[in-house]
């Protein structure tokens, strides 16, 4: 899927920034309520989504609650590698995208306290048998992400240990500073930050997407390429 995915991008110089720092992927945010939402019809959308093209950055849209055909719309407009579903979608929405082609990454909402593996497997077992990309993410309720809040890694490498060929993503309040333990805890070997890299909130920062993608260890063998 992805190694380094920074979420929410919304300028020509956070693409920028993204590509030289070594990342792979960006997030492109529909969801209206975000400060980090863009508006799939305007064209500069659609020319920042060629800009990541053409650094050879994975595009993902980060969708909310949005019918597979209205995704598949913006999908086709915007030009986009990946759907992430991340609000309470079904599970026939993401076959809808699947049968079309589409590549889908779901949000697993999980609470920032201690859980088991129990719980995880009741909130993913559809999803995974599906074959979607997990996403990892702190639940922030009608916030539906960017909480800047970190899960508790502990849990999530004992689940991950209990499921080694499942293909998945931790998110949830990374940044910087804490990006490598949390890679060093859990095992993660694909990371997404939002608010982590930004400064203030909803506006990326240069120095702050390069240190992050340079503490994961992750990055491109060939940055700024």
């Amino acid at each position: 899927m992805f190694r380094v995915k920074i979420c929410g991008v919304r300028l020509d110089q956070d693409v920028a920034a993204v590509a030289a720092a070594g990342a792979d992927a960006v997030g492109l945010n529909f969801f209206p309520p975000s400060v980090r939402y863009l508006d799939p019809q305007s064209n500069s959308t659609r020319e920042l989504s060629q800009q990541a093209h053409t650094a050879g950055l994975l595009r993902v849209g980060v969708f909310v609650n949005q019918s597979a055909e209205s995704m598949l719309t913006v999908a086709d407009r915007v030009g986009l590698d990946a759907i992430q579903l991340h609000g309470d979608e079904s599970i026939e929405t993401a076959a809808v995208l699947l049968q079309r082609g589409q590549t889908v990454i779901r949000a697993i909402k999980l609470p920032k306290l201690p859980f088991d593996v129990e719980l995880m497997e009741r909130r993913s077992a559809d999803w995974m048998l599906l074959g979607c990309h997990l996403l990892l993410d702190v639940d922030a309720g009608a916030a539906m992400g960017g909480s800047g809040k970190t899960l508790d890694w502990a849990s999530v490498r004992a689940w991950a240990a209990a499921y080694p060929d499942v293909s998945w993503t931790l998110a949830g309040g990374l940044k910087p500073e804490n990006v490598a333990a949390a890679i060093r805890a859990t095992g993660a070997i694909s990371v997404d930050s939002a608010s982590g890299v930004e400064c203030p909130k909803g506006v990326k920062n240069a120095e702050r997407i390069a240190g992050f993608v340079a503490a994961t260890g992750l990055c491109r063998i060939d940055p700024g390429r």
